[in-house]
């Protein structure tokens, strides 16, 4: 998720093409991040200390963190942190930038402060979209007056990465008086509080969702392939009241919905925007009325 976010700010400050994003996106799964990298952006050593023990290694037939536990610069505690986080997704997405020669570590650092403060996240708020965890991530992007429904939109998202597309990622969420009135699906879930959520399109991604989840090409966004959206529907919302129900609270599931239902929702609806590529989704939820 947070390759998307940082590498759509690089294409959008033409710090790269869109063309060099998509090529940085298909490599990086294949990337095995540098300990180096990871050091320098965890504030463990300096670029100059990883590009001298870059030079060491070239010399020498040792690996990046015996050298640097040789030299002083890492401890051996410090080494095997480090290998830990070679899968995470923001490091990989910065080392094959850095391997395209798109951008430098100087020029990320750069950028990725820019990107801090345009949005005005903090120190550890940046640490969150770093971790590419969906519970860190999404509250970034809910505002205030959404934050009761963060650990549903969380469920909804991890929900979607695992069963529809695990680049998938999301937007600034905003706040609304009404829910999608067309090619839509929607759900009530009853309880106190009981909630209402619901899946619409944006401008075509919910077909695609459609035919991911129901297994089938779905041609266009009718009852057949809204029912898939509301099979999805009712696996992100089972998962919730699933949570809530080992801390004692039950909400019980109604059947989907395809009309309009702002009418059973109170004013606070938050409507966050889902990306799939280019294209785009919402999953909106308010407390039930």
């Amino acid at each position: 998720m947070v390759e998307y976010i940082l590498g759509n700010y690089l294409v959008e400050t033409g710090k790269i093409t869109k063309e060099q994003l998509a090529q940085t996106l298909e490599k990086q799964d294949s990337v095995r991040v540098k300990l180096g990298l990871i050091a320098v952006d965890e504030g463990m050593m300096s670029l100059e200390q990883t590009n001298e023990v870059n030079r060491l290694q070239a010399l020498m037939d040792q690996r990046f963190g015996d050298i640097a536990v040789q030299k002083g610069y890492l401890s051996e505690d410090q080494v095997s942190k480090l290998l830990k986080k070679q899968g995470n997704a923001y490091l990989s997405f910065i080392q094959t930038l850095v391997d395209g020669n798109y951008l430098d570590m100087e020029d990320i650092d750069l950028v990725v402060n820019s990107f801090r403060l345009i949005n005005n996240y903090s120190n550890s708020e940046m640490e969150d979209l770093k971790s590419d965890e969906p519970e860190r991530i999404v509250p970034l992007f809910i505002p205030e007056e959404g934050k009761q429904f963060t650990t549903l939109i969380s469920t909804a998202v991890k929900t979607l990465i695992r069963l529809i597309d695990r680049h998938i990622y999301i937007g600034k969420a905003e706040m609304t008086t009404t829910f999608p009135a067309r090619d839509m699906v929607s759900q009530s879930l009853k309880g106190d509080p009981g909630y209402v959520s619901c899946l619409s399109d944006g401008n075509g991604a919910l077909l695609q969702v459609c035919s991911v989840y129901g297994q089938e090409d779905f041609t266009e966004l009718d009852l057949d392939a809204l029912d898939a959206a509301g099979e999805l529907l009712n696996c992100i919302n089972g998962l919730y009241a699933s949570s809530l129900s080992r801390e004692g609270h039950f909400l019980e599931l109604m059947p989907p919905d395809y009309d309009d239902v702002t009418d059973k929702a109170k004013t606070v609806i938050c409507k966050v925007p889902v990306f799939i590529d280019d294209q785009k989704f919402y999953f909106t939820v308010a407390e039930l009325a």
